[in-house]
């Protein structure tokens, strides 16, 4: 038993080995965590405020210099740089009203700036406000009313009402629906277009040089007066049976085409497009010899390069009504020269008819 006793003194246990371990270690972590701890202290004592710093980095108010003597400034300076700061605080924190903001946005796109002839067309969309005209639409975009007229087919300009949306595009142009026969290079000689048929492909989008009858191309501005319309209480008839042999907007005989040619058989009979009355009959160098009817609404319609004239100034025609003949004494043989307007504006008849 003693032995026993002795060996334990010897060897005491391992388990309170590892306890006085365990101490140790426990208190060299608790030194750690207050020096921890006392770092933090003195890093709040002396680093800057946060949001000085943050000021600093982020801050986009103007740099201040300091300057070691008082800067005096005068009454009249001090209230110019309070109005300033006024103004600038109204200028980011105001916000414009909807309206305003409609109209910077027209007037932004109402600055034409060079476009390339080839580009493709865009369009954007315009709604009417209380009180516009076509003639205010237009200048607001810097274009000819007669395009907005045209690319819209408006056949009656007192339908430009407030809530209506017109395309409004990029230029000047009018459209013009392809024919039988019609080729991009024609078209291009015929509208005397300062442009190649390949520049004519690219403005109006097509993958190809190949078009069909019936197909709308835009033409860039080739006439002064270009024609178009929407909704109105007056219908028009073709004046004339016949195939249309220049469009309007076209270059011929170096004068630009404010209406169409129609060519028939000589002696083919003429009829009035609308019900209205005759105003104006005779012979000039540029028509011939020519009829003038005015129609319901401002329109007016006129009738040239005729052979024979049936009505009279004071005449009242009915729609199909026969007004005169095309023949082989005409300055074109055998082709009626037709023109419509509104209000002074030259419309495409071909819109109409």
């Amino acid at each position: 038993m003693a032995r026993d006793s002795y060996d334990d003194m010897l060897n005491p246990d391992p388990r309170s080995r590892r306890g006085s371990s365990s101490s140790k270690v426990g208190l060299i972590a608790a030194f750690c965590v207050l020096l921890c701890l006392v770092a933090v202290v003195l890093y709040l004592l002396f680093a800057p405020p946060q949001e000085e710093r943050s000021e600093k980095v982020v801050s986009h108010e103007p740099i201040s210099i300091e300057v070691k003597e008082p800067v005096k400034v005068s009454p009249e300076s001090e209230t110019v740089k309070e109005e300033v700061k006024i103004v600038e605080e109204k200028s980011v924190s105001v916000e414009p009203k909807e309206s305003e903001k409609v109209v910077a946005r027209e007037l932004s796109q109402a600055i034409k700036q060079d476009i390339n002839p080839s580009s493709k067309l865009t369009f954007t969309e315009h709604v009417v406000q209380e009180g516009q005209t076509l003639t205010d639409i237009a200048k607001l975009y810097s274009l000819k009313p007669e395009t907005i007229i045209s690319v819209n087919k408006i056949k009656n300009i007192a339908a430009i009402t407030k809530g209506v949306t017109l395309m409004i595009p990029d230029r000047d142009g009018v459209y013009y629906t392809v024919k039988d026969g019609d080729m991009l290079s024609k078209i291009v000689r015929r509208f005397d277009l300062d442009m190649t048929w390949k520049e004519l492909q690219e403005l109006n989008g097509l993958k190809s040089e190949n078009i069909k009858v019936g197909q709308e191309l835009f033409i860039p501005d080739p006439v002064e007066s270009i024609g178009v319309v929407s909704a109105s209480s007056i219908s028009f008839s073709s004046p004339l049976k016949g195939s249309i042999t220049a469009s309007f907007g076209q270059t011929k005989d170096g004068k630009s085409v404010k209406g169409i040619y129609i060519t028939a058989t000589a002696g083919t009979p003429v009829t009035a497009a609308g019900k209205g009355a005759v105003v104006d009959a005779g012979v000039s160098d540029e028509l011939g010899r020519f009829v003038v009817i005015s129609h319901e609404e401002g329109y007016k319609t006129t009738y040239a390069y005729l052979e024979r004239v049936e009505v009279k100034v004071g005449s009242e025609v009915e729609k199909g009504d026969i007004i005169a003949s095309v023949g082989l004494s005409s300055v074109v043989p055998s082709t009626l020269y037709f023109m419509l307007e509104q209000s002074g504006i030259t419309l495409n008849p071909e819109i109409f008819i």
